[in-house]
C-alpha cells in the first residue's frame, strides 16, 4: 500500500484530535492540585468532554447540512483557540472559588470540566462533521472519504495522548501546554482558503497575548512531571520559615523548616523517625513513597550502618527535593523509581523494617488496600520484622470504617498491631494522621494501643471501591 500525504482537511483532521486529546489530559492535570486526581475526577472531566463533543458532532452536523463553507471551520478554529486562552486564564480563579465550597468532590469535579473545558470541547466537536461535508465529493466515495477523516482524527489524538503524557509533561507546565494549543489552532487556520483567516487572525492573537500577559494567583511554585503536578509553598515568621509540598487539593503533605532540613517538621515523620529509633533491628529499610525525602535522609543520617531502599513512582521528585528541601543523597539510600505495589509484588529482597507512606488524605491508592498487597507485604518483612504505616483515617464513623479497611491488609498477615492517633475526642470522626505497627513479634512502643478487630469488607485487586470509602470519611 502505497503511502500519501494527508490532504489539508486530513491535516486539519489530526490537529483537531491532537488538540482534543491533549486539552483532556491537561484538563485532568490542572484539576489535580485543587479537586484532586482521583477516579472521580477523570470520570468527571471524560464524562463532561464526551457530552459537550457529542453535542458539537450534532450541531456542527446540523450547520454542515445546510452550509458549505471554509469559512465556518476557519471560525470554528479560531473560536476553539480564543476558548483555550481563556480556559488558561480562567482555571487559576475558578478552580480555588470551587474548592473553598462545601460541594462534594464530584460535583466540583463536574462544575470546573462544565466552566472550563466544556466550551472548549463543544468547538472542537463542532469540526468534525463540518470536515467531513468539505471532504465528501461524491456518494460514490462517500463513505472511504469519512472513514479518512476519522483515521487521521484518531491518529492525532493518539499522537496528542503520547506526547503530552511521555514528552510535554515532563518538560512543559500546563499553562505552558495551553499556550502551545493555542498556537497549534492558529496555525492550522493557514490550512484553510479563505481571507476571513488572515482579517480576523488578529482577534485571535490578541487573545493569546493576553494568555502571556495574564498574571497568575498564586506565588506558589508549581512542578508538572510527567506523572504528577507538585506545589512548593513557603509559609511562616520572621523567624522561622517553613517550606512544603503539596500533591494535592488536602493541603502540604511533607516538608521542611529551611534553616533545619533535617529536622521533621510534620507530626507523622516524627512519629516514624522515633519508632525507627526504638526498634534494635534496622538493618534494612524499606520506605515505600519517597515524598521530599526528609525522612529517608534523617534515618540514613542517624544509622549509617542501615541501607535504605526508598520506592517512589516518581524519578523527577527527587529532583525536586535536591532543589528544594536539601536532599543530599546519603551513601546508603537506594532509589528505586517504580511503583510501590509493583515493586512489593516482585522484589526477593526481605526487610526488618517497612515504611509505608502512600495513603493521601484526597487519594487513597486502592491498590494499597487488597488482601494481595497484604501478602505481598508480609512476604517482604524477615521474621520479627516490623511495618510502618501512615494513614488518614479516623477511628468512628465514616472514617472508622476506612480505617479498617486500610488495616486489614496488614492486620490480616501479622498477629500483632498496634496504632496512634494525631487527634483529640473531638476529632476522631475525621480524617487525620494515624500511624499503624504491625508484626509477628510483641510489641512495645509508648503511646500506641492495639484497637479490637473491626469487621470491615475485605478488599481485592478486582474490587476495592477506594474512593466511595474515602467519601464517605470525608462526610
Amino acid at each position: 500500500m502505497k503511502f500519501r500525504p494527508p490532504t489539508r482537511l486530513e491535516s486539519l483532521a489530526f490537529i483537531s484530535g491532537f488538540v482534543l486529546l491533549t486539552f483532556e489530559l491537561v484538563a485532568a492535570r490542572v484539576l489535580a492540585p485543587t479537586v484532586g486526581s482521583s477516579t472521580y475526577v477523570w470520570t468527571s472531566v471524560i464524562g463532561v468532554i464526551i457530552a459537550a463533543l457529542s453535542l458539537g458532532f450534532y450541531l456542527g452536523g446540523k450547520i454542515a447540512d445546510v452550509r458549505k463553507n471554509e469559512n465556518d471551520v476557519a471560525w470554528l478554529l479560531l473560536t476553539a483557540a480564543v476558548l483555550v486562552a481563556l480556559t488558561t486564564v480562567l482555571y487559576p480563579h475558578v478552580l480555588p472559588s470551587l474548592a473553598a465550597t462545601n460541594m462534594d468532590v464530584r460535583l466540583q469535579a463536574v462544575v470546573a470540566a462544565a466552566i472550563l473545558f466544556a466550551p472548549t470541547s463543544l468547538a472542537l466537536g463542532m469540526i468534525s462533521p463540518y470536515l467531513a461535508k468539505l471532504n465528501v465529493t461524491s456518494l460514490k466515495t462517500s463513505g472511504s472519504a469519512i472513514a479518512n477523516l476519522s483515521a487521521w482524527d484518531s491518529i492525532g489524538g493518539i499522537t496528542g495522548t503520547f506526547l503530552t503524557g511521555f514528552v510535554l509533561f515532563g518538560y512543559m507546565g500546563s499553562r505552558s501546554i495551553f499556550i502551545v494549543l493555542v498556537i497549534v489552532l492558529l496555525l492550522a487556520t493557514l490550512l484553510l482558503r479563505t481571507r476571513l483567516t488572515r482579517r480576523y487572525l488578529g482577534i485571535a492573537a490578541l487573545a493569546f497575548f493576553t494568555v502571556l500577559i495574564a498574571p497568575t494567583v498564586s506565588r506558589a511554585i508549581d512542578i508538572d512531571t510527567p506523572s504528577a503536578h507538585y506545589t512548593v509553598f513557603e509559609w511562616g515568621t520572621d523567624e522561622v520559615q517553613y517550606r512544603g509540598l503539596a500533591m494535592g487539593p488536602g493541603g502540604v503533605q511533607s516538608g521542611i523548616r529551611v534553616d533545619q532540613p533535617h529536622v521533621p517538621v510534620f507530626w507523622y515523620t516524627n512519629e516514624l523517625a522515633s519508632l525507627i529509633r526504638q526498634t534494635p533491628n534496622r538493618q534494612d529499610i524499606l520506605m515505600l513513597g519517597g515524598g521530599t525525602f526528609t525522612l529517608p535522609q534523617q534515618v540514613a543520617l542517624s544509622y549509617p550502618e542501615s541501607h535504605i531502599d526508598v520506592v517512589e513512582i516518581d524519578p523527577e521528585l527527587v529532583k525536586v527535593a535536591r532543589e528544594h528541601f536539601a536532599y543530599r543523597d546519603p551513601a546508603n539510600v537506594e532509589i528505586i523509581s517504580e511503583d510501590a505495589r509493583t515493586y512489593s509484588n516482585r522484589t526477593t529482597k526481605r526487610y526488618d523494617i517497612v515504611v509505608v507512606d502512600v495513603y493521601g488524605n484526597t487519594d487513597i491508592p486502592f491498590t494499597f488496600m487488597t488482601k494481595e498487597y497484604g501478602e505481598a507485604i508480609g512476604r517482604i518483612v524477615n521474621p520479627g520484622g516490623v511495618v510502618m504505616v501512615n494513614m488518614i483515617a479516623g477511628e468512628q464513623g465514616g472514617c472508622g470504617a476506612l480505617l479498617a479497611t486500610l488495616e486489614a491488609p496488614y492486620r490480616k498477615n501479622f498477629t500483632q498491631h498496634l496504632i496512634k492517633s494525631n487527634s483529640t475526642a473531638a476529632t476522631t470522626k475525621s480524617p487525620h494522621n494515624i500511624i499503624g505497627v504491625y508484626s509477628d513479634k510483641p510489641l512495645a512502643y509508648p503511646g500506641y494501643v492495639s484497637l479490637p478487630a473491626r469487621p470491615t469488607e475485605v478488599l481485592t485487586d478486582d474490587y476495592a471501591p477506594a474512593e466511595r470509602m474515602r467519601q464517605k470519611c470525608e462526610a
